[in-house]
């Protein structure tokens, strides 16, 4: 492996303290475990004999420098928008098989060059996508971990004041499959419970149904009303209805952010 040349101090003085985490031999297993899965057709087989090798799906791809921080599954979540995630459920599964716990990485998350996978999550919400969040639920992802996920992904919609969500197909499309992993780790009691944020977000106290219901993704729609937003429609400040496709009866709705709750208020009365 050829030496490493700093970009500069700082990356230096950042990265040096992990370094020796990982062996020359165990990076070099990251590597190809990494462009393994991010071919178009990947070999799961030789995935799987990677992962037997001693591969880790949460190790660097360098043996120093910022490369080391990086953690293949994450790198792999976000490489994965390019053909809609379609491998992501499987790669997430065999992950998961040979021992993967995306809340315990050997170099810890820091939030800004070592990133948590659910992180990235919020690049890529999409029917694949959802089913490899659930799988990562279902082996008890932390509260801490989920809200990697949603906490940035309605940052982000905030900040950028993305486009109209009613009648724009992306954001239509981005928007809905965002909510729906959001609702989806509402419905696990270990999350539910701590996070008084999620329950805050999607107005709880507001609807009488329960939040369990949304286990089953695609038993809804999703409709929003953007005509209270103040500058132009979007997510942010706007009311999301949500339908059952079984009944067409309204289930569940809530206001998106500050200005989306305080509109609620303002049409309902006090919750």
């Amino acid at each position: 492996m050829p030496e490493y040349t700093y970009i500069n101090d700082y990356e230096r003085e950042w990265t040096q303290k992990y370094e020796g985490t990982y062996t020359p031999d165990e990076i070099e297993l990251n590597i190809a475990l990494k462009e393994e899965c991010n071919k178009e057709k990947v070999d799961f087989a030789r995935v799987e004999e990677l992962l037997k090798q001693g591969a880790d799906p949460l190790g660097g791809t360098a043996i120093c420098g910022w490369d080391l921080l990086e953690h293949v599954y994450g790198e792999i979540v976000l490489d994965s928008k390019e053909n809609n995630s379609i491998n992501l459920p499987k790669v997430t599964e065999l992950f998961l098989k040979y021992g993967m716990n995306v809340d315990a990485p050997k170099i810890p998350y820091d939030g800004d060059y070592s990133l948590h996978p659910l992180w990235l999550f919020t690049f890529v919400t999409n029917e694949n996508s959802i089913v490899a969040l659930k799988m990562l639920l279902d082996r008890g992802l932390s509260a801490g971990g989920f809200t990697e996920f949603w906490d940035h992904a309605m940052t982000n919609f905030i900040l950028i004041e993305c486009g109209d969500p009613e009648n724009e197909a992306f954001w239509n499309k981005k928007c809905i499959w965002t909510l729906k992993m959001l609702l989806l780790g509402a419905t696990y009691d270990h999350i539910f419970e701590v996070d008084a944020g999620i329950r805050e977000f999607i107005c709880c106290s507001f609807n009488a149904n329960d939040v369990h219901i949304f286990r089953n993704w695609d038993d809804f729609e999703y409709h929003f009303d953007t005509s209270y937003c103040e500058k132009h429609p979007q997510l942010y400040g706007s009311i999301v209805h949500i339908f059952s496709k079984k009944t067409g009866q309204e289930v569940w709705t809530f206001g998106v952010g500050s200005g989306g709750r305080e509109t609620l208020k303002t049409i309902c009365g006090d919750f």
